[in-house]
């Protein structure tokens, strides 16, 4: 492989994670009393964004990424749902999410539980 493909391959892997944003595990959970100090219930469209993307912060309900929104994209089926931030998933890894039954729903059947998404923020 030349060094030029290889230089070439990384700059168009860059510029995809622009416009994509994140890539990882979308799993169901059951929102109740958010990090953001909101509470939510299964029908509501929202999402816990990993502790890696939500950050560390003195004062939690003040996290930049709380109330932002996210169009978040299925990997297999290519549907899509938009969701708002309202909690941290303290155990997802980097890119990894956590969609509220409803949102989830719109992915994908919940009998899967877990499935590969590609997100990114977008304007509410």
């Amino acid at each position: 492989m030349s060094t030029r493909f290889v230089f070439g391959v990384a700059v168009f892997l860059g510029l995809c994670a622009v416009v994509l944003g994140y890539q990882g595990n979308a799993t169901l959970y059951n929102p109740a009393m958010g990090a953001c100090g909101k509470f939510n219930t299964d029908d509501d469209m929202v999402v816990a964004v990993s502790h890696v993307q939500y950050g560390k912060h003195s004062d939690s309900l003040k996290a930049p990424v709380c109330d932002r929104c996210a169009l978040v994209k299925a990997v297999d089926s290519g549907k899509q749902v938009k969701v708002k931030v309202v909690d941290r998933c303290a155990r997802c890894p980097n890119g990894s999410i956590d969609l509220s039954p409803a949102a989830f729903e719109k992915l994908a059947s919940m009998d899967l539980g877990d499935i590969q998404v590609a997100w990114r923020y977008v304007s509410c």
